[in-house]
């Protein structure tokens, strides 16, 4: 009779790389764009949004099946041009979580998020805009991170995003929030 080995299995290459990019306190840097079109506003905006995240990691991977993974805290500055519509830009900062779905053997990672902030804008007396230029915006992502190397991943998603001043403007001038949807594609690196 023979003793079984207690020697662990070797990591994959999927959990050896998943295991340099996520983790309690690991720091991750994102460049996103994003092409995001206005739904029901009557100037059909097109807008392109421009962020920097620092993500701050605040535990291990854990839970088993389909919630396994971890949470992530992002921090976000956004610029974000105009194509069309009456406000020339939008910029500001956002702040929220991140869940990341983190399955043995998946070559992807998907994720779910939520950002909360604010905005500032040139808006005030464009018509069917915000009516002033503050404003408070969140949005609503969710994608699938590519690893690429131990600390890169190249990230695809969707963003949803509402952008208003919650009548602060009003009775002066209306609040018509903005609401708009599109792909975002971004570039991480994990410290």
């Amino acid at each position: 009779m023979t003793a079984a080995s207690s020697t662990p299995s070797p990591l994959s290459d999927t959990e050896s790389v998943q295991n340099t990019l996520f983790g309690e306190n690991k720091v991750t840097l994102t460049a996103e764009t994003a092409g995001l079109f206005s739904i029901n506003n009557p100037n059909d905006y097109i807008y392109l949004p421009q962020l920097i995240t620092v993500g701050w990691q605040l535990d291990e991977i854990g839970n088993e099946g389909w919630n396994r993974g971890n949470t992530e805290f992002l921090f976000s500055g956004m610029f974000a041009p105009t194509l069309q519509g009456p406000n020339p830009w939008f910029a500001g900062g956002l702040f929220g979580p991140r869940y990341n779905f983190i399955q043995p053997e998946w070559p992807v990672v998907p994720y779910l998020e939520s950002r909360v902030g604010f905005l500032f804008t040139h808006a005030t007396g464009a018509p069917d805009s915000q009516g002033q230029d503050f404003c408070f915006s969140f949005t609503i992502g969710a994608g699938i991170r590519i690893p690429v190397m131990d600390q890169l991943s190249v990230n695809l998603g969707v963003m949803y995003q509402h952008i208003s001043n919650a009548g602060l403007s009003e009775p002066q001038n209306q609040n018509v929030g903005l609401d708009s949807i599109g792909p975002t594609l971004s570039v991480s690196w994990a410290f």
